[in-house]
């Protein structure tokens, strides 16, 4: 196992390899945790992780009324889509308040003006926090991505539904047509994106975190800078998933296509980070709903590459004042 994760450290930069002296240093602080400790957060996690799997068969059965959907990949995406949407959302709220007080932690520990009297000490000391955030959430993120790839695996094998013509289906009477070859490229794009988002968005609320951590050095106001931001994505998602859920359900069906459009890619790329979208059969009605929705795949995985360059931005303008403020 060891020799697997060097592998894959080895192409990190340094100050993200968890042989770094300020990584390894805040990794020890961090991983002080009793056997007792660990085995109650472990079974709290376990708990947690049915809870909401519960809840997810719940909501996608109607309270056991109804089928969750009409295949066994449409059930699983239904089944899942609460559980993980929930997950992103508390990867959220941790990314920003683990990062939120980097700064006042270092100075109430007095390391922080031994940081800055150091070349390059402040830079490196966030984005050391910054690379910390993957490391403690390795283990959420990873369960995470492992779902949403097993919904990636679902859609693969939707593809051999009808003798292998359900996207030739999918794709029959949408606005723009497109062949074959290039249908499959764009909904690879989709897979693709519904994969890096979750990792995009960790790191950019990482850097959002440094950054309220460097402009309010002030505990109290960093909390509450912190709860703004919180409460604001929280709304911004609940928002996003409840018009685009009203749009599909029918309920603002008078909605103009652009509008549609750019709703559906607000919602993918800051609301459910993709989720929705890794259910084929769903996926296909707002193809078929919704014209030029196909190029709602390359449109989102573009969109999680420009996040990361924003989170890494953000990152730079807070190292920036950090070193400025002191």
């Amino acid at each position: 196992m060891t020799s697997i994760t060097n592998r894959l450290t080895a192409a990190l930069p340094a100050w993200a390899r968890p042989d770094h002296p300020l990584l390894r240093y805040e990794l020890a602080r961090s991983g002080q945790l009793t056997r007792r400790a660990r085995l109650a957060r472990g079974l709290w996690l376990a708990l947690l992780t049915a809870a909401l799997l519960l809840a997810g068969v719940l909501i996608a059965t109607d309270f056991l009324r109804q089928p969750a959907g009409l295949s066994l990949t449409e059930s699983a995406a239904a089944v899942l889509y609460w559980p993980l949407l929930a997950a992103a959302l508390a990867l959220c709220v941790a990314a920003i308040l683990m990062t939120g007080g980097s700064i006042a932690a270092a100075r109430r520990r007095q390391t922080w003006d031994n940081l800055r009297a150091t070349a390059g000490g402040a830079e490196l000391a966030l984005r050391a926090q910054w690379a910390l955030v993957f490391y403690r959430l390795r283990g959420p993120l990873g369960a995470v991505l492992l779902l949403r790839a097993l919904l990636v695996g679902g859609m693969l094998f939707d593809l051999t539904a009808f003798q292998g013509r359900y996207l030739d289906l999918l794709i029959s009477g949408i606005v723009p047509p497109v062949p074959l070859p290039l249908a499959a490229l764009l909904l690879a794009c989709a897979m693709t994106a519904g994969l890096l988002l979750p990792v995009t968005s960790l790191g950019f609320d990482a850097a959002v975190g440094l950054w309220i951590s460097a402009a309010f050095q002030t505990r109290i106001y960093a909390v509450v800078a912190q709860t703004l931001v919180v409460l604001a994505r929280l709304a911004l998602i609940a928002g996003l998933a409840a018009a685009a859920s009203a749009f599909i359900t029918g309920s603002l069906a008078a909605l103009p296509d652009p509008a549609a459009w750019a709703l559906l890619l607000a919602l993918g790329a800051a609301g459910d980070q993709s989720l929705a979208f890794l259910n084929l059969g769903l996926f296909g009605e707002v193809w078929a709903v919704v014209p030029y929705g196909i190029l709602l795949g390359p449109a989102l995985l573009a969109l999680a590459l420009a996040q990361a360059a924003a989170g890494d931005w953000v990152l730079a303008r807070a190292v920036r004042r950090a070193e400025r403020t002191g």
